[in-house]
């Protein structure tokens, strides 16, 4: 195993300021140096950590699976520094710096993406970057300083999940839909409807409810299965059926009546948990741009259901 010696900071920062530039010479320019120092430096670091970093060509420099996993803990490690160096300075005039978020792409579309404009206008400083997948993301990884997360479960061993807001679900379909098909008034009625569902369609859903009556449940197979709360949302407002949804996705077409809500007085358990998470990676010196993020969006949703940006 790879032994690190204090020393190896400065070659980390130098590595990553190649990667920056692209140029061990413009490297060397923007740190003072010289390039053949800077080269020494990557070389070192290559060697501690036994491992190649960098592939090299006459015009290019391109980063190796584990140069790509360096470079992203480098900066965090550059980022922290200097965020420990301003507020033990108490030269921390406000918040800055490139602020990695990653969303799916229901929730970012729907809620996040119109929240940002006025965070950008109070934090000036913040350079936001939004990644919007539906896969799971690894934070460390992929760089990313929060994620926001749906899921009935997140594992904290070495992470931080900070409850943001209550998702609410809801059945939903198109009126025309229930013109032609019927309403259902009961649970088991679903089961003789087209219904739509969240997952990949290996396997027969199951939706669970709870109302005054108690709890109830309902086997389905599905007639469309789509990991994407849009496309399931599309799909239900052309007619192909009934569809669970989050409210922060349908809330608008329920209000201009391109949807109605199917067994109202019924509340859906939701197939990604209840509540949306503000996840990030275990800091005792949590970076000032994400711990004003996290403020701005227990600010702006709380214990709210998070709003649909229109």
């Amino acid at each position: 195993m790879a032994t690190m010696e204090p020393r190896d900071f400065s070659d980390i920062w130098a590595f990553v300021r190649v990667v920056e530039t692209g140029s061990f010479s413009e490297a060397a320019r923007r740190m003072g140096t010289t390039k053949a120092n800077i080269s020494k430096q990557v070389a070192r670091l290559e060697k501690a950590l036994h491992a190649k970093l960098l592939n090299r060509s006459t015009r290019k420099l391109g980063l190796t699976e584990a140069g790509s996993a360096i470079f992203q803990h480098g900066l965090r490690m550059i980022e922290e520094a200097k965020a420990l160096e301003a507020t033990a300075a108490g030269l921390q005039a406000g918040p800055g710096g490139t602020l990695r978020v990653s969303a799916s792409v229901a929730f970012g579309t729907s809620c996040l993406a119109g929240l940002l404009p006025v965070f950008m206008e109070r934090y000036p400083d913040i350079r936001v970057v939004l990644s919007m997948t539906d896969r799971y993301v690894d934070l460390v990884e992929e760089g990313i300083d929060v994620a926001l997360r749906l899921a009935p479960r997140i594992d904290t061993a070495s992470l931080v999940a900070r409850p943001i807001a209550p998702i609410r679900y809801v059945l939903a379909a198109a009126p025309a839909y229930l013109d032609k098909h019927g309403t259902p008034t009961r649970v088991e009625d679903l089961q003789a409807h087209r219904c739509l569902g969240f997952g990949n369609g290996g396997a027969p859903l199951t939706w669970e409810f709870e109302g005054a009556g108690g709890k109830a449940s309902v086997g389905l197979d599905t007639a469309l299965a789509a990991n994407s709360s849009l496309a399931l949302n599309a799909a239900m407002l052309g007619g192909a059926g009934i569809a669970l949804l989050p409210a922060y996705v349908v809330d608008e077409d329920l209000r201009r009546g391109a949807a109605v809500q199917v067994l109202p007085a019924l509340r859906p358990t939701g197939f990604s948990g209840d509540r949306v998470y503000a996840v990030y990676l275990e800091n005792r010196f949590l970076p000032p741009k994400v711990r004003v993020f996290i403020d701005y969006l227990l600010e702006t949703i709380g214990p709210q259901q998070p709003p649909q940006q229109g």
